[in-house]
């Protein structure tokens, strides 16, 4: 069969062909993952960037005027009802809440909000205004989204604690016990006769609670005794 080693070799050279078209398929497809995986480091970048850049807005900024809102509502209360800057004042509270919603919207896509500086914000702002504050922190970790949402709610409460008491003393509280994580916030100005406050503040905590299978609570004590308090899952799922 004179004509065998011509049909071998035409043989192998198919093989080689075929080999070949394989090897530059599997290049191809390795390639694109590569540019796939190129393309999503780059959006993870870019989330990252956007992330820190909403940490130093909050932290810089929102924060800042956290605490020029309540100074400024100070002043406003201080002043005599006759007073021409109380109008001027009222202006200036106005402007900076503005100011701070704005921050907000611009920030809550790409933002976390610091519960350990929220805490610490709480502890300044109070002391500045002459309450003495006491914090107990549980030695836990928490999820990103309870931690978020406790931060909000320590915030929140101590500007209702400002706003709505003459408090000598607040206390904040966050133990953790069987998976569940507990908020407390209480102080002891708040005037027992008093009607309700008709804000959407405790509203929205509320919602932001459920959101994460938790409650939120207030309870007013005869003494005067004021507290918020609220129940989340450390990681924000299941009471397990």
């Amino acid at each position: 069969m004179p004509h065998l080693p011509h049909i071998v070799l035409l043989a192998l050279l198919a093989l080689l062909g075929t080999l070949l078209i394989a090897a530059l398929l599997v290049l191809a497809v390795r390639l694109r993952r590569l540019r796939v995986m190129q393309a999503e480091a780059v959006r993870q970048a870019a989330a990252e960037a956007r992330e820190q850049f909403g940490r130093d807005v909050h932290d810089l900024v929102s924060s800042r005027l956290w605490l020029a809102t309540l100074r400024s509502e100070l002043a406003y209360r201080l002043a005599d009802d006759d007073s021409p800057l109380r109008p001027a004042l009222a202006d200036v509270v106005q402007s900076i809440r503005q100011a701070s919603a704005d921050i907000r919207n611009v920030t809550r896509s790409f933002r976390d909000v610091s519960l350990a500086s929220e805490l610490a914000n709480a502890r300044a702002v109070l002391r500045a205004y002459g309450t003495d504050c006491k914090i107990e922190t549980a030695d836990a970790e928490l999820g990103d989204e309870v931690s978020a949402v406790l931060a909000i709610m320590v915030r929140e409460a101590v500007t209702n604690v400002l706003r709505h008491s003459r408090a000598t003393l607040c206390t904040i509280e966050i133990v953790v016990r069987g998976g569940v994580a507990t908020l407390t916030v209480a102080n002891d100005g708040v005037d027992p006769t008093a009607p309700p406050g008709d804000g959407t503040g405790l509203g929205n905590l509320r919602k932001r609670a459920a959101a994460l299978n938790g409650m939120v609570g207030t309870v007013l004590d005869p003494d005067g005794w004021f507290r918020l308090v609220a129940e989340i899952p450390r990681r924000g799922g299941d009471r397990r």
